[in-house]
């Protein structure tokens, strides 16, 4: 009998920063029952669909993880990438409300969508396990599992609020530090939802200092990007190519496009 190589161990090597999905906010919803597939397709109504288009927001759904205290059914967490988390809870309409939500404090989301790829079942579980052993109870009260996230190749993958940080191949040390000091290594980046693939490169790279994107221009195969730092203005080129990559279990290797840094002046 064959035995299917995870695909998150065929990409330990891959590169992960500008691998992030894009999105400028982001809405969670509490879920505590099986997902599927696709369950933010199967299980959000239309009415939220829509509401989340005219937020320009993505939807994920969540759940707490086994034994951790759980939440009111309806409760939902909404972030726009600033330094501020809302949570509350749905209206009798089945509609965030925001203006009534109160702010809280940082969550992680750890995928463990089995159901879309083997990788998030088997690595995302095993690291919540690892954090419920290692972490304070206060600290595992803020990780929360989610459906897919993209990239399981680099599982287990997460997404820091309200930063809205997605992160690879994580740790229970890194999940530690995160919630402890509110800091993670460059290592773990894929980049900020709210940022460009080209422009996540370019964020890793920096991590942690900030970047303040200015302008870009195409050059060749490739963007121009000037790009403040702190009172300097300095110049980088990321390039875009093509690649042949196994993105999920049991898949043929299919054309992806990734984008690395090739020039800082």
């Amino acid at each position: 009998m064959s035995v299917t190589v995870p695909c998150s161990v065929i990409n330990a090597q891959s590169a992960l920063a500008g691998t992030a999905p894009t999105a400028s906010s982001w809405l969670i919803l509490l879920h505590q029952g099986a997902w599927g597939d696709r369950p933010v397709d199967t299980l959000v109504p239309p009415e939220l669909h829509m509401w989340a288009q005219e937020y320009d927001c993505k939807i994920l759904l969540a759940r707490t993880p086994q034994h951790a205290p759980t939440y009111p059914n309806s409760t939902y967490w909404f972030s726009d990438g600033g330094d501020q988390l809302r949570q509350g809870t749905l209206t009798t309409n089945g509609l965030p409300e925001l203006g009534g939500a109160h702010l809280c404090g940082q969550m992680l989301l750890i995928c463990t969508n089995g159901k879309r790829d083997q990788c998030c079942a088997t690595f995302g579980r095993d690291l919540i396990s690892e954090c419920a052993k290692s972490l304070s109870p206060e600290q595992f009260t803020r990780i929360l599992e989610c459906s897919h996230l993209g990239g399981h190749r680099f599982a287990p993958t997460g997404l820091w609020l309200p930063r809205n940080l997605a992160l690879g191949r994580l740790d229970a040390a890194s999940v530690q530090r995160l919630l402890a000091d509110q800091t993670v290594d460059s290592r773990y980046v894929r980049g900020s939802t709210s940022l460009s693939p080209a422009q996540q490169v370019i964020q890793a790279h920096l991590w942690p200092v900030a970047a303040e994107f200015r302008s870009s221009a195409a050059v060749g195969s490739g963007i121009e990007f000037e790009v403040g730092i702190g009172e300097e203005t300095e110049t980088f080129i990321v390039e875009q190519t093509v690649a042949q990559q196994v993105t999920s279990c049991g898949a043929e290797q299919k054309q992806s496009t990734t984008f690395r840094l090739v020039g800082r002046s």
